[in-house]
């Protein structure tokens, strides 16, 4: 009788949180075994020259052989692995109307992202899929930088994060309604949007994510989002049980 050839689950970003800490954490509450591979923006130009990244970025997701060679991947995108992560580990909620609940909440952290962008590259665009360099002609200088980080912290991020809170008030009162009582966004069940709002909201609050956002004033506006806390808090309380 053959044995199996073992294939080990490879995932590979940059030394920080970033947007594959989600898929990380995922990963890990759910038990299942991989490696998080750090590299620096060399090995990543490097491997995009060596045409292994899908969209010319990380985090990548492959499947690996005992001899290092890929048998499946890889496979780009963050929302991507994060979502298969979830799959694999019963993080990512199958019935229809759950699935809704939990991806209005990962589009939502998406439109916070999209509004960084001119924060994190000081440019109007992200950096190009060619080389990962920046574009000079579609640079913003100073003052424009300034009104973005104003606009932000003003406008946008509060009224986010008040869209964010009505959508979780209302999957928690969904929730309740098919019996199933929890503090988490969909009830008792931890989902990838947990995780996600959880490295995000965090992350901007001790400026890992962003350093330009006020977390002082965040702060004060997720006191007042009751229903986001107790997200945040029981997320808290599940990863340092199993972390």
């Amino acid at each position: 009788m053959t044995t199996a050839p073992r294939k080990t689950l490879l995932l590979t970003y940059l030394d920080v949180p970033g947007v594959a800490e989600s898929t990380r954490l995922a990963l890990r509450v759910a038990n299942i075994a991989f490696e998080d591979v750090r590299v620096s923006y060399d090995d990543v130009g490097a491997m995009r020259d060596a045409g292994k990244l899908p969209f010319g970025q990380v985090p990548i997701l492959e499947f690996v052989d005992e001899n290092g060679v890929t048998t499946s991947g890889p496979f780009g995108q963050s929302g991507a692995t994060l979502r298969y992560a979830g799959m694999l580990g019963g993080l990512y909620p199958l019935e229809p109307d759950v699935m809704l609940d939990v991806e209005q909440v990962l589009g939502g952290l998406k439109d916070i992202a999209v509004a960084l962008n001119p924060l994190w590259y000081s440019n109007v665009l992200p950096r190009l899929p060619t080389n990962g360099s920046l574009l000079p002609e579609t640079s913003i200088n100073a003052p424009q930088r300034d009104a973005v980080q104003t606009a932000v912290n003003a406008v946008i991020l509060p009224t986010r994060l008040a869209h964010l809170e009505r959508v979780a008030q209302a999957a928690k009162e969904s929730a309740t309604a098919r019996g199933e009582t929890g503090p988490y966004l969909v009830g008792s069940r931890l989902s990838v949007a947990d995780l996600e709002l959880f490295v995000v909201l965090n992350g901007l609050i001790d400026g890992s994510y962003c350093a330009e956002v006020d977390s002082v004033k965040l702060t004060r506006v997720l006191e007042e989002c009751t229903r986001l806390s107790e997200v945040l808090h029981a997320t808290k309380e599940r990863l340092q049980q199993v972390l």
